[in-house]
């Protein structure tokens, strides 16, 4: 019956919505790398695909969300202990399939790897709701080419498998349609991020695909922070993924100084350098909240208080809206940005 209504959805809420207007690969390419050029355009990236209505980082989940017209598709990966490269957000495997047990233990970009692909190809995926549903782990091969030349990617939790991973993109043929993440402290310099392949094109063809997560209390933590983001920069990064929370965040309330030049804070510096700001505005998942992986288990997330990003009305003012949203609502947020003005070229 879900997958009917949503069906049903798509059919009428397409032409009113305008969900089907989806870009070019060529054009969404531009976009990205050109933010300055799309001041009405606000991108949206689907958070391991759509997963309303199917299992989170599933292949139905991110048809689900190139067909809504997504212009970038999340979603996280991980491997089996004998190197196939799958897509799963969890550190274990209870809560999202039928099988049990931990498959990845670890901290920073150093990880354990554990579960053979022989014992996952097999497992059923789980919806939301916790019903079993008759889809099985995605692997990142069947995940990238069900987005080639459709959206733009953007890979989560790549940490410890980043050259298996490019070299698959690049096999494909997709290094200009993929992006990576994760923080800044796991690879702090362009040269820790190079190192990881031989080739020196590859290497500025990698640089050029991370996109570092920089979360507010850096500014506090880290003197060197702007230093190594113009590295970054200068070493052909097309943007950042910035975490900020409210009002008094330093992020937007901290004027920053770089090569003589003033600007209000850091997001003005970037969009001053024509760098993409990506922001990801956390929607409970169920009234739980949030699933830690690390943790196996929900964390609360105050809507109200220290953490505004679930406020759209605040998080897209133009002094510090982003310019890629990462999603669980696609259809709200369409709806939202068009509402705006935010979704025109």
């Amino acid at each position: 019956m879900r997958k009917f209504s949503l069906l049903l959805f798509l059919l009428g809420g397409c032409i009113q919505l305008g969900f089907s207007q989806s870009q070019s690969i060529d054009k969404l390419i531009d976009i990205f790398n050109n933010p300055v050029n799309y001041p009405n355009y606000i991108m949206i990236s689907a958070h391991r695909g759509y997963w309303k209505d199917y299992p989170e980082n599933s292949l139905p989940a991110i048809q689900a969300a190139l067909d809504l017209g997504a212009d970038m598709i999340e979603f996280d990966i991980t491997k089996s202990d004998d190197g196939v490269l799958y897509l799963l957000h969890d550190y274990g495997l209870d809560r999202l399939t039928t099988g049990h047990g931990i498959v990845r233990k670890g901290e920073g970009a150093t990880f354990e790897y554990y579960k053979s692909w022989n014992e996952l190809k097999d497992l059923k995926l789980k919806e939301v709701t916790g019903e079993v549903s008759e889809y099985k782990l995605a692997t990142l091969r069947d995940a990238l080419l069900k987005c080639k030349n459709k959206a733009l990617v953007s890979i989560d939790k790549a940490e410890n498998v980043i050259p298996e991973m490019y070299y698959l993109v690049k096999e494909l043929g997709m290094v200009n349609q993929v992006t990576f993440k994760t923080k800044i402290q796991f690879f702090p310099t362009p040269e820790s991020i190079k190192r990881l392949v031989t080739n020196k094109a590859d290497q500025e063809q990698l640089v050029k695909m991370f996109t570092p997560t920089v979360y507010s209390e850096l500014l506090d933590k880290d003197p060197d922070l702007i230093n190594k983001m113009k590295a970054f920069i200068g070493a052909g990064c097309q943007g950042f993924e910035m975490i900020y929370f409210q009002d008094s965040d330093p992020m937007l309330t901290r004027q920053i100084t770089v090569e003589g030049k003033t600007y209000d804070n850091i997001l003005s510096w970037l969009r001053a350098k024509n760098t993409c700001v990506i922001q990801f505005p956390m929607w409970p998942e169920t009234e739980k909240g949030c699933w830690v992986p690390r943790k196996f288990k929900y964390s609360i997330i105050n809507l109200k208080g220290t953490d505004r990003r679930c406020d759209w009305d605040w998080l897209l003012q133009s002094s510090h809206a982003p310019d890629v949203v990462i999603s669980d609502r696609l259809e709200v947020l369409f709806d939202y940005l068009k509402t705006i003005g935010k979704r025109s070229l």
